[in-house]
């Protein structure tokens, strides 16, 4: 069965006249050069996907009529969000791809007390990330978009929170005994800490504020792996 180029379309998709520009463009009709008659598949990230057959291609404009809905999702019950540690610019953009694939809901980038403060937590690259979420959600068919969230210190994130949270730690009860105790519906946030974990006066702050400690098991993860893994778990 051929598998149909997908293209998120942020602003919008239904039946009818359907222009795409800029990188879009280029994607379809330079990456996977698609022509006059050919298919591809468009989602605005609202839970519906459509099927669409070009009527004119250039690397500078895509113009195609919307044929059919084809796919269509409701909502997930549990609404899962990750805050993971800074970490290196190459493994914290790995993160949000591989997130967006576990399916995570919210990715929020996270200053901690023993997390590396500079530049590649700024947000001068909170556009590049949310483009590779958005690639991520292309290439794996998920049907609604994550939001990646501005860079936020964790005590702030704790002090706004409203929903489950729990808290990736060594020390911490086993994931399976955590998770019985977790709703089945609503927010979860997963926060996942720095090399060398979080502080003390951090998991104290976590755990008066309602907050489970969790461990993701004997082995030492790196912050990036972690943060998929409670993703994962969160999903299972």
């Amino acid at each position: 069965m051929e598998v149909l180029p997908r293209v998120c379309v942020p602003e919008g998709v239904g039946v009818g006249v359907l222009t795409l520009t800029g990188a879009r463009a280029r994607h379809l009709a330079g990456s996977r050069r698609l022509r006059r008659g050919d298919e591809f598949l468009a989602f605005a990230g609202d839970g519906r996907e459509y099927r669409a057959r070009v009527e004119e291609a250039s690397r500078e404009h895509v113009a195609a009529t919307v044929l059919e809905l084809v796919r269509e999702e409701p909502p997930l019950r549990r609404t899962v969000e990750v805050w993971c540690a800074n970490v290196r610019a190459g493994r914290m953009e790995w993160a949000i791809e591989k997130c967006t694939e576990a399916g995570v809901d919210v990715f929020r980038p996270t200053t901690t007390e023993r997390s590396a403060r500079g530049r590649e937590l700024s947000e001068g690259r909170h556009e590049r990330w949310e483009r590779i979420a958005v690639e991520a959600a292309e290439q794996c068919g998920r049907l609604y978009l994550p939001v990646v969230a501005p860079v936020t210190p964790f005590e702030a994130a704790l002090q706004a929170w409203e929903g489950a949270l729990v808290l990736a730690n060594r020390e911490g009860a086993a994931w399976a005994e955590v998770a019985a105790g977790l709703p089945e519906e609503g927010r979860l946030a997963i926060a996942v800490g720095p090399e060398g974990g979080f502080s003390e006066g951090e998991v104290e702050r976590a755990g008066a504020s309602g907050a489970a400690v969790a461990s993701f098991g004997a082995n030492t993860l790196r912050t990036e792996t972690a943060a998929v893994v409670a993703v994962v778990l969160a999903r299972s």
